[in-house]
């Protein structure tokens, strides 16, 4: 009997630790989150057909360096692979970040920026939540427009010759 109340917990706090991470990204990172905002708020299509085709391509590359590792036993592929992976996963938060600030600075305009991580990421996690729809088509919608988006802020900031010192975040 205490299984729906073990899943609605591991729910509830699920989405707690989400809003409180996209809150410390958004805190520890801002540029970076205002980047990624900017882009997926100007060119969503854009975003979503970038993160679409890195997506594809980083996850296939490390399938095939971690087949290969795991049929010539090298330990330094399998790591390569794990690697490949967690550059992936960091693209999709900072993306989810910048789609938190999106939705939430459309959401509650008149709300300061925590508030409106707070509010934007709650209503998100909620909305992901919904079966089927919520699933497979906005979370996904929303990882990679925002994976798109990081990859096309971080490299437009790069390509207008901005100093390092200043574009460390």
């Amino acid at each position: 009997m205490d299984q729906p109340f073990g899943l609605l917990g591991m729910i509830v706090i699920g989405g707690v630790c989400l809003v409180a991470l996209f809150s410390v990204v958004e805190a520890l990172f801002p540029r970076s989150v205002d980047r990624t905002r900017r882009v997926a708020d100007e060119a969503p299509r854009r975003a979503l057909l970038v993160g679409l085709a890195n997506f594809v391509f980083l996850g296939a590359v490390a399938l095939g360096i971690g087949a290969l590792g795991n049929r010539s036993s090298l330990a330094f592929l399998e790591l390569t692979t794990l690697l490949v992976f967690v550059l992936l996963m960091i693209g999709i938060t900072f993306g989810l970040a910048g789609m938190v600030q999106v939705v939430g600075s459309r959401l509650f305009p008149e709300r300061s920026k925590l508030q409106q991580t707070g509010w934007g990421a709650g209503v998100l996690v909620l909305a992901c939540l919904v079966p089927y729809l919520g699933w497979f088509g906005l979370l996904p919608y929303l990882a990679l427009t925002g994976l798109g988006a990081f990859i096309l802020g971080w490299f437009s900031e790069r390509s207008k010759g901005v100093p390092v010192e200043k574009a460390s975040t």
